[in-house]
């Protein structure tokens, strides 16, 4: 039988007794048989030996009772320590009384408050300080950590949302999916004000015995989203402007061969017939040369408009000229082609303004395509252009009289009577190399820059054009320029 075996009763037993009660029994162990033996030696005569055990006795009671108190202190010291932990202390401070083992637990549990301090101080200022929105909910989806970062990202103050459940942030059906433990899930949030956001989640979990909490980390990524969304719209467009240049190289090889073609051809016959000379065909192959040599010419100079326009070297030569020859000029231009498609062309202009000062050719250039659009997609019908003035001073005026007005523009007004424009070929009608669609090139030919060539020049005249149509309804044109520009001189786009 071992000696353990042999006290362990005794040992059951005092860990069921309080320090005092243990130290009672103890004393009660030692001295009781020590002052029995006095006695007895006393009875006996036993002066001498009697005093002896007498001494004794109260010696050991002596220590007894100084070692009792002495742990009584230490236990006691532990026990304030503890209780400032549990309390949420950190930076425990003691003196241990002793410097037996008691001590040497007192001295490793201040150790570990101070070190336990270092990291809830560390920890408190990641979570403080991070970009990204922290919280921490318990098994019961509610919300018991809501650091600085998610304030400013949801509008709550911790105060406000502390105890609250995690829907309210985090609305979507799945919102617990927060508990499958992810990196990066996309989820969306909910602000104070009611307004959805979407962010990045991630998600942990942590077990403390029975008790489970989760972290969430995230990131509003509204920004990231938009620009995710700009680069694909200039991806499209970027897609969307090399296929218009593929299509429109597609069709310039034909549209430029054409009228070679036609040159190249009528030259031959004329070669061949120079010995006869039969003047009335002779003139017959020069118009057709003449027309195709003006058709590849007017293809080849809208090419080079445009390219000098976007890589902005195409100048502005601003000077006053006379309107009424100008739209003269213009009519010339465009009647040949209006007849060829049984049209009636009709001019409005009742001489005012009578003067500009802005870049004629330009100006000639503007009106000219937009009545050869207007001529080429009209087919017996009427194409009317109308010229007025708008804004500015009235002209006759009392002395004295003080008169703030708009400056004065002049505005040129298209119309036709053809097939008109759908509401999508509307929104990409000024985009370069772009017609209305693939089936209106073959038919009417054409670069497609015509317009696009159009808003430019408005634009660097100061002006601006809009158009209205609908099909089977025609369309209309109307183009707003400056009367005068102060100061303008030569300028470049």
């Amino acid at each position: 039988m071992s000696f353990d075996s042999v006290v362990a009763p005794l040992v059951a037993a005092l860990g069921k007794m309080s320090l005092g009660r243990k130290f009672a029994l103890i004393a009660l162990f030692v001295l009781g048989p020590a002052l029995l033996l006095t006695l007895v030696l006393l009875a006996y005569g036993q002066i001498i030996l009697g005093g002896i055990a007498l001494l004794s006795t109260l010696a050991s009671g002596y220590a007894l009772a100084a070692l009792r108190a002495q742990l009584s202190a230490a236990l006691a010291d532990l026990a304030t320590m503890a209780a400032h932990l549990v309390g949420g202390e950190r930076m425990v401070v003691t003196t241990p009384i002793t410097d037996d083992e008691l001590g040497a637990v007192a001295y490793t549990l201040a150790a570990v408050a101070a070190d336990s301090a270092i990291t809830d101080l560390t920890r408190q200022a990641i979570v403080d300080h991070a970009v990204d929105g922290i919280l921490v909910i318990d098994d019961a989806d509610l919300l018991t950590t809501f650091n600085p970062a998610a304030e400013r990202i949801f509008g709550y103050s911790a105060n406000e949302i502390i105890g609250q459940s995690v829907a309210t942030l985090i609305p979507d059906p799945l919102h617990r999916q927060y508990k499958l433990i992810s990196i990066g899930s996309e989820a969306t949030g909910c602000r104070k004000d009611g307004t959805l956001f979407p962010m990045d989640m991630t998600s942990g979990r942590l077990v403390m015995g029975d008790r489970r909490l989760y972290v969430i980390i995230l990131r509003d990524i509204t920004r990231r989203k938009q620009v995710e969304e700009e680069l694909q719209r200039a991806r499209d467009d970027a897609e969307a402007a090399s296929r218009a240049k593929s299509t429109f190289l597609a069709n310039m090889s034909h549209e430029l061969r054409t009228p070679l073609n036609a040159i190249i051809g009528y030259s031959e016959l004329l070669l061949e017939d120079f010995g006869v000379l039969d003047h009335e065909m002779i003139q017959s192959d020069l118009e057709r040369i003449s027309r195709a040599g003006h058709h590849l010419l007017g293809l080849i100079s809208d090419i080079l408009d445009i390219s000098k326009i976007e890589a902005g070297r195409m100048e502005v030569h601003y000077e006053h000229f006379a309107l009424a020859p100008l739209i003269v000029d213009v009519e010339a231009a465009v009647t040949q082609l209006s007849r060829r498609n049984s049209n009636t062309l009709i001019i409005n202009y009742a001489g005012e303004p009578s003067e500009l000062y802005s870049d004629p050719t330009k100006v000639r250039q503007i009106l000219i395509n937009l009545l050869g659009n207007a001529v080429k997609f009209t087919e017996g019908g009427t194409i009317t252009l109308r010229v007025v003035r708008e804004g500015g001073p009235p002209a006759t005026l009392p002395p004295g009289t003080v008169v703030v007005a708009p400056p004065p523009v002049v505005i040129f007004t298209v119309a036709d009577t053809g097939i008109g424009m759908t509401h999508e070929q509307l929104e990409r009608l000024f985009e370069p190399f772009v017609q209305a669609d693939e089936t209106t090139t073959r038919r009417y030919g054409g670069t497609g820059l015509g317009l696009a060539i159009t808003r430019r020049y408005c634009q660097m005249l100061g002006g601006a054009v809009e158009v209205r149509s609908a099909p089977g309804e025609g369309s209309t044109f109307t183009v707003r320029l400056p009367i005068e520009v102060p100061g303008a001189g030569t300028a470049s786009d």
